[in-house]
């Protein structure tokens, strides 16, 4: 059995070709083991490049060379398959909305798929002197099984969307035991996920990287549609399983989607920013409710019943759309892979080799318990970088007492502990953290950070505390643990944690196992002993524009930028 699985998302016809958020991730014997993107190591935010730095490193974690590889798995289809996708979903966006991607069709020309069968480069590749043969597969299943393979539930109706991938825009499996099975695809060219990022370019944000700032802005506006006469922009056709827009699909005949569009820019002359992102979320929480509630359909016409829901794809970074997904009657529970964007490919597709092979037969071993699966450092490394920056330090046995000292005076702290998470969240170990109590930290903090204002912060609370705060969590609820989702504050809590509640009420929590993350855990029970609150604010160690930090040399630079009171970098404080 081939027990060594490399995952690579990355573009492999040119080394220096770029794709999305390029990653690499081992799947050893089962368990994803170690998972790194690029951009951690490059410092390049949302680094597209190949991904050579991270193939190295996470064979030098793992004590690994070539040829303890068994199988390089990569995120995408052979071009002849990706490129007949996309060909099927132009067409079928023109029969269904009489839009002809007349710039799409002319790319998949015959000439184009014979090209792309006789590339040799894409079906091998050389790691350290040893050939391999590309194991491929689709961009949405490789979403899919990171979704199902590494969530607790043994059955449960698994469903992606995002911008598209080799010619689909999203899907919907059942997965059950080690198989997943599909219900149906979603053609490109429609997708929600392309909506938002138009909203996102509309506003004077980065497309496919300020997403998650119109989530935030969308509180403040007015979400009525038919007032912005928004109310009929996109439909999930439950009978063809798949959304429907002319104006969406029009958008893609812009060379760069990151043009105004025709159906949000010019309404900005007539509303507020807010109100367009407000109608713009609405949409989306509607859209993904459909898409969800026709999976669960599908599944029982085939006599299948399921409560359980996976979910990947970029589109469900969006933790509002999430929350609306978990409050679906007879949804018990939700998993959202926790590397929801491209960067979770690498893991996803090195999981399907691995449950390719038919001796597997449980997927037990997947299950993750934590999302640390990155670099860690000694006490000796960190007090060697901290040395060679000349940084005063003082050392602490119970470091998480004296920070917890430090938060309750109402410091900042820049916390980093143990291994780097994978994926776009930060969970206490590249995590800056304070006090919930102020309310302007939104402001005064963000600025420090060169964030956008209206970002809310993160609430992270133990576990044994949750139930008391927000409503109706349930100590089985998994997306909770990775930041995924969003709750309603109790009213009676708003009050306590002011720092933490967006405008319209709301949270996405960290909860936070003793047997997780123990120091984490440690640091927010001394604060609980002090304050009364077991809770902290979270946010991730990085100032805008940048990846979250990796090594101790970059926690380093970004304290020494001045943007934080403290430092608490492995056992040691710097003031």
């Amino acid at each position: 059995m081939k027990k060594n699985i490399l995952g690579v998302q990355a573009n492999f016809v040119e080394t220096n070709g770029i794709a999305n958020e390029t990653s690499v991730s081992l799947v050893k014997d089962g368990v994803l083991s170690t998972c790194i993107a690029e951009e951690r190591l490059s410092r390049v935010k949302l680094d597209g490049t190949f991904p050579n730095k991270a193939i190295q490193k996470v064979l030098e974690v793992e004590q690994l060379s070539s040829n303890d590889i068994d199988v390089i798995a990569v995120p995408f289809l052979h071009p002849t398959k990706g490129h007949y996708q996309n060909l099927k979903s132009a067409w079928s966006t023109y029969f269904d909305t009489g839009v002809f991607l007349s710039n799409k069709i002319k790319k998949f020309t015959w000439f184009t798929l014979h090209s792309a069968l006789k590339s040799s480069k894409i079906m091998t590749y050389d790691l350290n002197g040893k050939t391999f043969e590309l194991q491929h597969h689709d961009h949405h299943k490789c979403h899919a099984a990171g979704a199902y393979y590494c969530s607790p539930f043994d059955k449960a109706l698994v469903v992606t969307l995002d911008g598209g991938g080799d010619g689909l825009d999203g899907s919907a499996y059942i997965g059950e035991g080690t198989k997943l099975t599909e219900l149906f695809t979603i053609p490109h060219f429609q997708s929600p996920g392309t909506m938002y990022s138009a909203i996102t370019s509309d506003l004077g944000f980065k497309r496919h990287r300020h997403e998650g700032k119109i989530t935030g802005l969308a509180a403040y506006g007015n979400s009525d549609l038919k007032r912005l006469g928004l109310e009929n922009l996109i439909s999930f056709d439950s009978g063809k399983k798949r959304f429907i827009s002319k104006e969406i699909a029009r958008h893609h005949l812009n060379k760069d989607l990151s043009a105004n569009s025709k159906f949000f820019y010019p309404l900005l002359s007539d509303f507020p920013r807010e109100d367009l992102a407000g109608a713009v979320q609405k949409i989306l929480e509607n859209c993904v409710v459909q898409l969800v509630k026709s999976g669960l359909k599908e599944a029982s016409k085939r006599g299948i019943k399921l409560n359980k829901v996976c979910l990947a794809g970029g589109v469900f970074a969006n933790v509002k759309a999430n929350q609306f997904i978990r409050q679906i009657e007879g949804v018990e529970n939700v998993f959202v892979y926790p590397a929801m964007g491209d960067d979770g490919l690498s893991g996803g597709a090195a999981l399907l080799s691995y449950y390719a092979q038919p001796e597997v037969k449980d997927k037990s071993k997947s299950v993750i318990k934590d999302i640390y699966k990155g670099l860690e450092f000694s006490n000796d490394e960190i007090k060697k970088a901290l040395d060679d920056a000349n940084l005063k330090y003082e050392y602490h046995e119970n470091v998480e007492k004296e920070i917890a000292q430090i938060l309750h005076q109402g410091k900042v702290v820049g916390r980093f502990n143990g291994k780097m998470e994978y994926g776009p969240r930060a969970l206490g170990n590249r995590s800056i953290i304070g006090a919930p109590f102020d309310p302007s930290i939104n402001d005064w903090l963000n600025k420090k950070l060169n964030r956008t204002e209206f970002m809310p912060f993160a609430p992270s609370i133990n576990i044994e505390h949750g139930k008391d705060y927000f409503e109706g969590y349930s100590e089985d609820d998994i997306a909770a643990e990775f930041m995924t989702i969003t709750y309603n504050v109790k009213p009676n809590m708003i009050d306590k944690i002011p720092a933490v509640v967006h405008v319209d009420g709301t949270a996405r929590p960290q909860i936070v196992k003793k047997n997780i993350n123990p120091s984490y855990h440690a640091i927010i029970d001394e604060f609980y002993k002090l304050s009364g609150v077991p809770v902290v604010l979270n946010t991730s160690f990085n100032v805008h524009e940048q990846p979250i930090v990796c090594t101790p040399q970059d926690a380093i630079a970004g304290f020494q930028e001045g943007k934080l009171d403290v430092l608490a970098i492995g056992n040691y404080i710097c003031k």
